[in-house]
């Protein structure tokens, strides 16, 4: 820890002098003018009410409007895979899953995602499923990206960030859009939105489509093992959509929200047991809320209900167990902002939650409940320092309460530039699953009987030389299947991370630059482990291996401990650590032109209290480089994604363990604009040069995949 605070206030220092001059030569007049023909950029995410970027106590990337209609690709993964310090990996053609500053995995636990404020994670086994975003592209305003710990304002498992999708309101949107489009890999695509808007009155129906076969899967043997991978049928994906809005502006400052939508999809979702066939799931939601001048209040609830069955691993009927899901989410919340004293802003709010839970893995698992308050004080000296400070406390089923503090150090020699010291505090709350699961499993292990006479003859309990036919009921190596129990644990404690960060953001002439660097300890992490073991005083049921005494008299050679598991559970074990640097450009050469280049490294992660071999190992360098041309009536835009090797240790056993090779991703759209902006035609190529990808060491080959689409407006 000592040598990464070094890390950190040295990198700080080398900021400070190395911009120092820089700031100085900066005129007031050019700050302006600056500000005016590029506009200021207002994040809400944050700190849970709106500022200006260069203010939020926190590093945040934020993805417009006209970025996400730029960008080439179809999919969340594609499209935030170009912000700096987050992992991604897409395992399947539904199967998205990304962490930030930390090694992602097959299901990423610590990122907290909502819409318009309203989460997508689902706590029954502490994941997003991305196929449940209800809103069409073309109807988001932007996208946040907090790149560190959110869990003083948001709560429980904002650990590794928050993502919020803000959506466009329904009188910006006013006209019908439809969109049609489809291509390789029987990919086929729609949307339809209707918006309308009175003087009062704002309303949207929207509804979507899109399906896709699947990719292929990787054959032969998992590198560096002797394992081959396990065959399935793998399967692709359709998704349905829905989504309905309506605003209500009662005065001026006051605006009355209500929503509703219905996501649903089918497809392979990867777990740490193996993966699931999706055969249906469905997400629905219902919101209301309230903006009345900077007190905001909202009201949701979430619909979960899903059917799957897993392709590897069986019950003791010799069938593939069952994960049928059901859960109800109930959630009140409100956060206001009031100024006093001439020099504190003060931003507060809370909020209470309900969930219900009715899971075949988890039977006992019924409901959770939870309340959280949170202050955050926002200091200011003078013109060029603010100091925020503020926590958050909650109270949740099953860990009782915690506290997550903040504190940033802002320093702002002008509005342009930024220095911030930051240190955060965040938690991930245990899911159902890691305190309530309840199943039997069937395992295989592969004996080998010579390990076992050897083990007579050095004890002197048989003399050398003697046929093994003549000693043992088994002699040739056999498979032996076996049932163990796997049960969640009611002690599990939260997960924690304590973040440090310093971090320097600039707008210049017809551009901006940014660097973070960042020093994370998480310390006990979920892990399943296997937790008792068949033996003498528990033989293994079945067992058939023994030596033969004396006619007729046979004595169990029972396997050594330690080596077939009769029950697995989860536990809180360990710490690990991991430090970064990202740099990130944008740049707008012309008002056609925009142009953007980051950087992300990553330390291979210090690990105490578990083996090295145990943890995920993220990519150490990742890159992307982006442009977009737009003349008005022709637009152009391309991407490059780069991304080092990494190691996985997160699926089945040790025999399915890793690594993933580094690749490059080329992604090229392509488009014209026709009758008077009213129609639009183009093509979009993600992975164009058709390298292998994988993503995960258990994932698909991630092909190229060219579509082309129409939209119409009216």
């Amino acid at each position: 820890m000592k040598e990464g605070l070094v890390r950190v206030v040295w990198l700080a220092t080398c900021v400070l002098v190395c911009f120092g001059s820089a700031w100085a030569q900066d005129s007031e007049e050019s700050e302006a003018q600056e500000r005016e023909e590029f506009g200021e950029t207002v994040v809400v995410t944050a700190s849970r009410s709106a500022q200006p970027l260069h203010e939020a106590p926190a590093t945040v990337s934020v993805l417009t409007s006209e970025q996400i209609e730029k960008l080439a690709g179809d999919d969340y993964g594609d499209l935030l895979r170009n912000v700096p310090g987050l992992n991604v990996s897409q395992m399947s053609a539904r199967d998205i899953q990304i962490s930030g500053r930390q090694a992602t995995s097959s299901l990423a636990t610590n990122q907290l995602v909502l819409v318009d404020g309203r989460t997508l994670y689902l706590d029954f086994f502490g994941f997003v499923m991305w196929d449940f975003m209800p809103v069409n592209p073309a109807e988001i305003e932007q996208v946040e990206v907090v790149r560190g710990p959110g869990s003083a304002v948001w709560g429980a498992n904002a650990v590794s960030g928050v993502i919020n999708v803000i959506t466009k309101k329904p009188r910006d949107i006013a006209g019908n859009w439809v969109r049609l489009g489809g291509g390789e890999l029987s990919t086929l695509f729609g949307s339809l939105t209707h918006a309308g808007a009175t003087d009062k009155v704002g309303y949207k129906l929207s509804a979507g489509y899109y399906e896709q076969d699947p990719y292929d899967r990787p054959t032969g043997l998992i590198p560096g093992t002797s394992t081959p991978y396990p065959d399935f049928a793998n399967k692709g994906t359709a998704q349905p959509k829905l989504d309905a809005r309506v605003d209500f502006d009662s005065n001026p400052s006051t605006t009355w929200t209500v929503s509703g939508g219905y996501a649903e999809t089918d497809g392979i979702i990867h777990s740490g047991i193996g993966p699931f066939d999706i055969e249906k799931a469905d997400l629905g939601y219902f919101k209301v809320g309230l903006s009345k001048g900077v007190l905001q209040a909202n009201f949701y609830a979430n619909v979960l209900n899903g059917d799957a069955s897993n392709l590897l691993t069986v019950g003791p009927d010799g069938r593939p167990i069952p994960l049928d899901f059901a859960s109800d989410t109930y959630n009140l919340d409100f956060s206001s902002t009031a100024a006093f004293g001439g020099k504190h802003v003060l931003t507060y709010g809370g909020n209470v939650r309900r969930s219900t839970f009715d899971l075949s893995i988890a039977p006992n698992a019924e409901d959770r409940d939870e309340v959280g308050l949170f202050v955050q004080d926002e200091i200011f000296f003078n013109d060029l320092f603010r100091w925020v400070v503020g926590a958050r406390w909650d109270d949740l089923d099953p860990i009782g309460s915690v506290v997550s503090p903040r504190t940033a150090l802002i320093f702002s020699p002008s509005s342009d530039h930024t220095i911030r010291l930051t240190y955060n505090r965040a938690f991930r709350s245990p899911s159902v699953v890691n305190t309530d699961l309840d199943i039997v499993i069937v395992n295989q292990a592969f004996i080998d009987p010579a390990p076992f006479q050897a083990g007579l003859v050095a004890a002197g309990l048989i003399p050398p030389g003697i046929p093994c036919a003549f000693v043992l009921t088994q002699c040739s190596p056999f498979p032996y299947v076996f049932t163990s129990d796997a049960v969640g644990n009611r002690n599990m404690t939260e997960e924690q991370l304590d973040a440090f960060e310093v971090s320097y953001a600039a707008t210049f002439d017809k551009g901006s630059f940014t660097i973070s660097a960042y020093h994370n300890e998480t310390k006990d992490q979920s892990d399943f482990f296997p937790r008792d073991f068949y033996g003498d005083s528990n033989p293994p049921p079945g067992w058939p291996l023994g030596l033969m005494a004396a006619p007729g008299v046979v004595l169990p050679l029972y396997p050594p401990a330690g080596s077939l598991p009769s029950a697995f559970s989860y536990r809180n074990v360990g710490e690990v650590t991991d430090e970064g640097l990202e740099v990130g450009i944008q740049l707008q050469p012309s008002p056609n032109l925009n142009l953007f280049l980051n950087y992300s490294y990553q330390e291979d992660p210090e690990v105490e209290g578990i083996d090295i071999s145990e943890t995920n190992i993220p990519p150490n360098h990742r890159g992307n480089l982006g442009l977009s041309y737009d003349s008005g009536v022709f637009f152009l835009n391309a991407s490059l994604n780069y991304q080092d090797e990494a190691f996985w240790t997160d699926v089945l056993d040790s025999r399915f363990y890793g690594p993933t090779d580094s690749f490059t991703q080329f992604n090229v759209g392509a488009g014209v604009r026709l009758a008077g902006d009213k129609v639009t035609v183009s093509v979009n190529g993600q992975n164009i040069t058709d390298e292998t990808v994988q993503q995960h060491v258990f994932g698909d080959l991630i092909s190229r995949k060219v579509t082309g689409q129409v939209s119409f407006s009216f």
